[in-house]
Parts: C-alpha cells; sequence; structure tokens
C-alpha cells in the first residue's frame, strides 16, 4: 500500500512539471512576439526619423534661396505614379503637371530671369543653388545608398503652388516636401512651408 501511494505521488509531481513547461513555453512565446513588435515598432520609428531628416533637408534648400528662385523643372515633374496620386499636394487637371511653378517672381507676368532646364549661366537655379550635389530643381528624387542616411532607399517629392491664400493677397509660393520609402504610396514625412517674397527679397531688391 505505500508503495503504491509513493509512486502515485511521483505521477503527480510530473503532470505538475508538464503543466509548468506548458505554462513557460506561453510565457516566452509571448516575449518573443513582444520583442519581435517592438523591433518592427523601431524599424519603423527609425525610417520616419530618417524620412523627416530627408525632407528638412530638402526644405532648408528652398529656405536659403531668394524667392525668385524657388521653383521646379516642370518639364521634368513625373505625370503619373506615387508623385501624382497624393491631392492633397497634387490636385488632379492641373497645368503644369500638379500645378507646380518654375523659378518666377510675384509680378503678373512673372520676369523671373533664374531657370531650371539651363546650366552654366549666371541665372541658373542648380549652378547657385544645390549643396550636396541636391539640385533644388528636381521635383521627384530617389535617394538611396550612399546618399541615404540609413542606406535604405527613399522617394524625395517636392510640390510647388503658385498662389495666393485669400482673397485680395498677393501669390505666395508654397513649397510640400513629402518624403516615401522606395514604391509605398503612403508617405513617411510630410513638411509645408509658404514662402512671401518679402521674406526672401535680398537686400537692395526691388520690393514685391
Amino acid at each position: 500500500m505505500e508503495l503504491k501511494e509513493l509512486r502515485a505521488e511521483e505521477g503527480f509531481g510530473l503532470v505538475e512539471l508538464l503543466i509548468s513547461m506548458v505554462i513557460l513555453q506561453v510565457a516566452l512565446l509571448a516575449i518573443v512576439g513582444a520583442f519581435g513588435a517592438g523591433s518592427v515598432a523601431l524599424g519603423r520609428a527609425s525610417r520616419v526619423n530618417t524620412a523627416a531628416a530627408l525632407a528638412d533637408q530638402q526644405m532648408e534648400l528652398y529656405r536659403a534661396m531668394p524667392y525668385d528662385a524657388i521653383g521646379l523643372d516642370t518639364a521634368g515633374a513625373p505625370t503619373s505614379g506615387n508623385y501624382v496620386s497624393d491631392t492633397t499636394v497634387c490636385p488632379s487637371g492641373q497645368t503644369p503637371v500638379c500645378s507646380n511653378t518654375p523659378p518666377r517672381n510675384n509680378k503678373v507676368p512673372s520676369t523671373a530671369t533664374w531657370q531650371c532646364t539651363t546650366t552654366g549661366v549666371a541665372t541658373s537655379v542648380a549652378d547657385y543653388f544645390s549643396e550636396s550635389g541636391i539640385n533644388p530643381c528636381v521635383a521627384h528624387r530617389f535617394v538611396s545608398g550612399a546618399s541615404s542616411p540609413d542606406g535604405l532607399p527613399y522617394y524625395v517629392d517636392t510640390y510647388i503652388a503658385w498662389a495666393a491664400l485669400g482673397a485680395n493677397q498677393r501669390q505666395v509660393k508654397q513649397v510640400a516636401v513629402l518624403v516615401r520609402s522606395g514604391t509605398l504610396q503612403r508617405p513617411l514625412a510630410k513638411e509645408v512651408s509658404v514662402f512671401d517674397c518679402s521674406t526672401g527679397t535680398p537686400p537692395n531688391a526691388p520690393p514685391c
């Protein structure tokens, strides 16, 4: 009788061990899942931060330029794909594409002398305002490899609209920079700034 009770106690210990192992396995799986989700979140945050830095880098190009020189090469702007899919910055049916404007001043008609398409002349935007090899006139720029802060691919899309913000107001330039990851349509970062001719006029230049 005593031998049977001893065996019963040994069997009960084995059941406890199996239950403990199952509970431990469930707990470990939960921990592994949490680490996986955390890793994905950190990767996403890293890409968003890199995209924000690229957007700010692009916007700084325009902040360092006179008002008249701010513009895009509208002939080289994309007419399809992700560049024109975001109607918040690229209204459909606009001419030039996405309502982008080339370098121009605030007069109607524009008499701006700066230009994007010609290089090697005194009025070339790319010759005088490019930084780190970045031409501010390029509307759709691909960043990858050594030119990318984290080595991953990004698209830097720029839109420049020339319009009045309200009735009886003069025209301003609204610059929007969107950074996308590869071919994804949803932007990782978006930065918008409005430039008025009075804030970008060099000293001793004619008034707006």
